[in-house]
């Protein structure tokens, strides 16, 4: 049975400029360019990133590496690694046009449900050390590596050309997949963790209750934009987890990302304080209060006035309410610390 069709997200509206999402941030939230400004003020403090080893950097899979440090991390947190990647095992039956065989996909899935039942057991209220000894530690990343591979076809409602466990051998077992993961996986994401187990935010994080330790939150409207599912909430903080190369070169897109989870909590359940981008490659957290991030950004409303005219917006009026008239007459509010240059395009 062929997939033929890839699951929306929050990314992918807000990759649209004419989505809905898009359209209202950029009209209520007009500065990004700002918040991107103080972002890089600040992040002039920290080491510089860590990388894969070079002879492994031209072929090295950022974005999937950016899941498995996620991954890796939520099990630290003693949090579920999510539906996602059950979904993913179940929605392995979905081939691409023929691709895999039906017999790659029968192995690929009798792996997946040992991968889940070994995961499972990681799953504790008390939280993981952020390292484990040697051979734990290998076998954990791998497993995660593996478990990214899954959440990819979940999020492509099946199989995409490229996924590596496609090149799966009929037969093979767990152990023989995550054999087949590089090496300098293992060592990039160690290194990352390494850097999480030094004093600094996630030190601070494992320590937090368990009920404060939130591993891929869903909010009232994800369902309004496909599905939105954030890294993490830890102690009321939104956080997204970036395993960039290249921090400087971070857009107004990972800005809105974040807006985006804020606005789409329309209920406050989940009572944000504080929203951040964690940078996994070194271990650095740069954070604003909400109230700082909406004003940065130019918002003329208050939080709940925003949501409700989200909500509002992404469900043609049947939910929500407008901004109210008083507000949206207000002075749009002077950017503070515009950025000098303009922010390049192709970023």
């Amino acid at each position: 049975m062929a997939a033929t069709m890839t699951r929306m997200s929050l990314t992918s509206c807000l990759k649209d400029p004419a989505s809905a999402i898009s359209r209202f941030l950029a009209e209520h939230l007009p500065f990004p360019d700002v918040v991107l400004c103080d972002y890089r003020d600040r992040l002039a403090q920290f080491s510089p990133p860590v990388k894969p080893a070079p002879e492994a950097s031209r072929r090295a899979e950022y974005r999937m590496l950016g899941h498995t440090i996620d991954h890796r991390l939520r099990i630290s947190l003693g949090v579920p690694t999510g539906q996602p990647i059950r979904e993913g095992v179940v929605r392995a039956a979905l081939d691409d046009d023929g691709w895999p065989s039906v017999e790659v996909i029968g192995t690929v899935q009798a792996a997946g449900q040992v991968l889940l039942e070994e995961l499972s057991r990681y799953e504790n209220t008390d939280g993981r050390p952020l390292t484990l000894d040697d051979a734990s530690e290998d076998r954990l990343v791998r497993l995660c590596h593996v478990a990214s591979s899954f959440e990819a076809i979940f999020r492509c409602v099946g199989w995409v050309r490229g996924n590596n466990l496609g090149s799966t051998r009929p037969g093979d077992t767990l152990d023989d997949i995550a054999a087949a993961v590089p090496e300098y996986v293992v060592a990039d994401i160690r290194s990352q963790m390494r850097l999480a187990d030094t004093p600094g935010p996630f030190d601070r994080f494992i320590k937090l209750p368990a009920a404060a330790r939130i591993g891929g939150p869903v909010f009232d409207g994800s369902r309004d934009v496909g599905g939105a599912d954030a890294d993490f909430i830890l102690d009321r903080q939104l956080i997204d987890c970036k395993a960039t190369i290249r921090p400087e070169r971070m857009s107004r897109a990972e800005i809105y990302q974040l807006a985006g989870y804020l606005l789409l909590d329309y209920s406050n359940a989940y009572a944000v304080t504080d929203v951040g981008l964690y940078l996994s490659r070194q271990g650095a957290l740069i954070n604003w209060s909400v109230q700082d991030f909406l004003d940065l950004q130019g918002c003329r409303l208050t939080l709940p006035e925003l949501r409700a005219a989200c909500q509002h917006t992404l469900t043609k009026g049947s939910a929500g309410s407008p901004a109210p008239a008083e507000a949206m007459r207000r002075p749009l509010p002077r950017p503070r610390n515009a950025p000098a240059v303009q922010e390049s395009l192709f970023d």
